[in-house]
């Protein structure tokens, strides 16, 4: 998990994926929280608890989580479980002021809940050569016929 942990300090944004009642899968951006500051799970995301993904959730427990570093094109693919932690103590505990953006009324407000995970599987993708290495392999694989994932690196169980 420390790798993990690690790795997640250079993303600012994840789609958190949940699965709808209707068996679709559904993405949102989420901001990533230091995963330090709440002890009793491996990642969290702060949220309001009327929100369609609080539901989804409450009724599926199994989530997604996908980063994308766009400056050397790496990616994180996490399988978790989930839940909701409605402590209010604990919120206004963590609160930071960019939370203000979903819950307006501050560390006091009625709805805000944390999203707990509990990582089961990640992994991780950073193509060597970077982006210019992806373009090439790309356009030789075209000219070749044939798929470019075969010279591009397999992703890192993390």
């Amino acid at each position: 998990m420390r790798e993990l942990h690690a790795m997640l300090r250079e993303f600012d944004t994840a789609m958190l994926v949940t699965i709808t009642p209707e068996g679709l899968m559904r993405g949102r951006p989420m901001e990533i929280q230091e995963p330090a500051e709440v002890m009793d799970c491996d990642l969290w995301f702060v949220t309001r608890e009327e929100t369609p993904k609080t539901g989804e959730i409450a009724r599926e427990h199994q989530v997604a989580v996908c980063c994308y570093r766009p400056r050397d094109r790496a990616y994180i693919s996490i399988s978790a479980r989930a839940v909701i932690d409605r402590n209010e103590e604990k919120i206004r505990s963590l609160w930071k002021p960019s939370w203000k953006a979903w819950l307006p009324d501050g560390p006091d407000h009625p709805n805000a809940a944390i999203l707990k995970l509990s990582v089961e599987r990640a992994e991780y993708w950073e193509p060597e050569g970077g982006r210019l290495r992806i373009l090439y392999e790309k356009a030789k694989a075209l000219v070749q016929g044939k798929p470019a994932d075969e010279k591009l690196n397999p992703p890192k169980h993390i």
